[in-house]
């Protein structure tokens, strides 16, 4: 396991911790990956059929997580 899959691990096992929950939604998993710090900065290499557009933001674009941050337990 690589160190990036392993604080994805951890980080999705807090919030699953913190928030009572054992399935997190894809949303909450979004959320857990943006406020790691990840940023849509390149185009997508997945083709998807054109059922989206594309896009691409700022490395230091604000993450739009509005949650405050839980407390460590």
């Amino acid at each position: 396991m690589s160190r990036e899959q392993y604080t994805f691990l951890l980080a999705i096992d807090a919030f699953k911790r913190v928030n009572h929950k054992t399935f997190p939604s894809w949303t909450d998993v979004l959320e857990v990956v943006r406020k790691l710090g990840y940023r849509k900065t390149m185009p997508s290499e997945l083709n998807l059929g054109g059922q989206t557009n594309d896009w691409t933001e700022k490395a230091d674009a604000i993450s739009g997580v509005n949650k405050p941050a839980a407390e460590p337990d």
